[in-house]
Parts: C-alpha cells; sequence; structure tokens
C-alpha cells in the first residue's frame, strides 16, 4: 500500500477523501447567529499533515467526503432537498434545516480557522459537498465515480473510518493512481501491530453497545489478550442473550440504575489495568451522554453520574505504563469533554510511552477482526 509523498502529488491535481463526518452541535446566539458548528474536530486534526503536504506541492487539492446520513431525494419530507448537487460545492445545495446541518459548510469554517483560509479563497482548495447528498455514491454507481474521479489526477484515502463500500473509496481508486494519507497509513501500521505482535500483558477494554457487531472481535482479542474486560450496554445484552464467552473475557456488573459498571468491576479491573503493557479501549463502559455540561476537567469533583466509571478507567489507563490505542467516537468525544485527549495521544504521554487515537470506531473493530478492510484491500 504506497503512502503519499511529496513527489506522488506534485504539480497534479489531488481528490483527497477526508474524514469529515464530525459530530456538530448548533452555535451561541451571536457566535453564528445558530449555524451548525463542529463540536468535535479530532477526525479533522488528524487529516491536517496529509492535507498540508498536498497544498503545498500539488496544483489544487479537491476534497471529497460524506457527512452524516441525509436524505437522498425530496420525497424524504424530514430533510428534503435534491438528490444530486454533490459535485456542485460548497455553493450549491438544497436549503432545509436537516439538510443544511449535513452540508460541509462547518468544515470549510473549520479549514479557515486552522491556517487554510488563503487555499481556499485562491482556489487551491476546494471543498465538494456531503457525497451522501447523491444516492449514488452508496450505490457504488460506476458513473458517480467517472465524474469524481475526472476531476484529479490522483487520489488519496485520509478517512480509515469509512471503510463500507463506496464510490469515494473502494471504485475511485481503481480509475486513479492512488495512495493513502499518513494517518491512514499509521492506522495501518498500529491496529497491525495489535493484531500481529502485542506487548504482554496486553488488556481489552470493550464498551459501548450492539454485542453483535462486537462480538467477533472480542473473540479475537480473547485468543490474544491476557484479559478482555467488558462493560458498557455490553454487559446487558451479553447476559440477555446468555452468551459463551472465552474464559478471560471479564463482563463487569452494573450498578443499580443500569447505566454504568459498579465500584467492584473498576477495583477488580484496576490491577489489570495498572500491570499492563499493552491498552486497547474502544467504547464507554457507561452511559455517557450530556455528561459535558457537569464535567469540567480531570480534576473535577463533581458527580460525573454514569460516566464515573468511564472516568475512573481512563484515570487508571492513564496511570498505567501500558502503550495505549484508543478508538470509537463515543469514547473520543468523552475523553475530549473532559480534557483528556491529547494525554492519551504520543505526545501527551511521559517519555518512553506510546499513545495512538484511531479515528475509527466500527473501522478499527473490524480491521482488528479481520486483519484488513475494503478500502485497504482496493489500495493495495
Amino acid at each position: 500500500m504506497q503512502v503519499v509523498t511529496q513527489e506522488f502529488v506534485k504539480n497534479k491535481k489531488v481528490l483527497l477523501r477526508y474524514d469529515i463526518d464530525v459530530a456538530l452541535k448548533q452555535g451561541e446566539r451571536g457566535k453564528g447567529k445558530g449555524e451548525s458548528q463542529i463540536a468535535e474536530d479530532f477526525k479533522l486534526r488528524a487529516g491536517l499533515p496529509t492535507l498540508k503536504l498536498c497544498l503545498e506541492n500539488a496544483s489544487k487539492v479537491i476534497v471529497i467526503g460524506h457527512l452524516g446520513r441525509p436524505a437522498r431525494n425530496a420525497s424524504h419530507s424530514d430533510a428534503g432537498g435534491p438528490a444530486r448537487h454533490a459535485l456542485q460545492g460548497v455553493a450549491g445545495g438544497p436549503e432545509g434545516k436537516v439538510v443544511e446541518e449535513l452540508r460541509v459548510a462547518p468544515v470549510v469554517e473549520w479549514f479557515k480557522n486552522h491556517n487554510l483560509r488563503s487555499y481556499i479563497e485562491s482556489g487551491k482548495l476546494v471543498v465538494l459537498e456531503n457525497l451522501r447528498f447523491d444516492p449514488r455514491e452508496e450505490a457504488c454507481d460506476p458513473g458517480y465515480a467517472k465524474e469524481l474521479a475526472s476531476l484529479g489526477d490522483v487520489y488519496i484515502n485520509e478517512a480509515f473510518s469509512s471503510y463500507h463500500s463506496a464510490v469515494s473509496t473502494t471504485i475511485v481508486p481503481i480509475l486513479l493512481p492512488h495512495a493513502c494519507g499518513l494517518h491512514f497509513a499509521e492506522e495501518v501500521r498500529v491496529l497491525g501491530g495489535v493484531r500481529d505482535n502485542p506487548k504482554k500483558p496486553f488488556v481489552a477494554i470493550m464498551g459501548g453497545a450492539k454485542v453483535a457487531d462486537k462480538l467477533p472481535v472480542i473473540s479475537v482479542l480473547a485468543g490474544k489478550a491476557d484479559a478482555v474486560l467488558v462493560g458498557g450496554k455490553l454487559i446487558a445484552e451479553i447476559k440477555e442473550q446468555n452468551l459463551s464467552l472465552p474464559k478471560n473475557v471479564m463482563v463487569g456488573m452494573l450498578n443499580k440504575d443500569g447505566f454504568d459498571i459498579a465500584p467492584e468491576t473498576v477495583s477488580a479491573w484496576s490491577d489489570l489495568i495498572r500491570r499492563s503493557r499493552m491498552i486497547v479501549w474502544n467504547g464507554p463502559v457507561g452511559k455517557i451522554e450530556s455528561q459535558e455540561s457537569r464535567v469540567k476537567s480531570q480534576e473535577s469533583e463533581e458527580n460525573l453520574g454514569s460516566a464515573t466509571g468511564s472516568y475512573e478507567i481512563a484515570r487508571m489507563v492513564l496511570g498505567s505504563e501500558a502503550e495505549v490505542i484508543i478508538g470509537g467516537g463515543d469514547t473520543v468525544a468523552f475523553l475530549g469533554s473532559i480534557g483528556m485527549l491529547e494525554k492519551f495521544e504520543e505526545k501527551g504521554l511521559p517519555a518512553g510511552r506510546q499513545g495512538f487515537v484511531s479515528v475509527g470506531g466500527g473501522a478499527m473493530l473490524n480491521f482488528l477482526a479481520d486483519g484488513t478492510l475494503p478500502t485497504i484491500q482496493v489500495l493495495d
């Protein structure tokens, strides 16, 4: 799999598949007049090195990507809007509240606020509208692929989390010389190391929900890890379905209201986490919705409610001597809301320790389970 270089993009028109599928929020009055704003920008930050490399060496960079799941045609009254306008650029597209929230304008503003305004104003950087406004994107329409491919000389994929088959991720690379982005390559390297040669003792922490999606990766990790610690809604789902798991999978206990792991579980896991040399964590171990307004900082003494378990686990993981790999949108958003996200990245850890935050939730889990993804296979 070729990784993007200066030589690869030199004086070329680059079609860059960027991870713009970020969480949005309504702006405060007087700050954008209620327009949508970026709520969590980690994915955008992760792709900046690749974007800047391209801007400094290419003749033009066309950014493409999807944002959420907008309506595909005017018959969808909850969102409205015509089916096709992805190639019209940021100025085109439908009007309507839900569709407006899923347009890429907030992403363009984010780029402008991160020292890329001159590139946008000069036309060297163009951000196309949300690809999912066009139903041909997810339908893998060859004609649509040709339309997109005609815009560039080379294609770069810097959207590791977008792993499902789509025109922009699995067909366009067939039509153009292609490479992966810098962060994409790092995702493959780090997660490949977890699969192939994990440091021991190795502990995996799995939270969130949808046990059907996570059971395959739990089984794979159980064959490699010393312990797999399971929290979140997975606890109730495993018990309800009476699932049989490997002996080294430790399913936690929920507290009385069922929204968080019990203090006894935090205590039982503490020694395993403290002694580990590698930790993979995907998914919060308790309900974290609406916690941001209650959590001010890592030192906050406020009642964290159902986020207490996730907060305590985060503190224990940081206090260990392990190499740490974090993934999952909810996990990243929670750690960002309490001011701990950067501490899990390598630059925030003590000398000699490595940390990595994945942009992928499902992509991370599927790669750990299968060792590859459709988007990796096409780049290979």
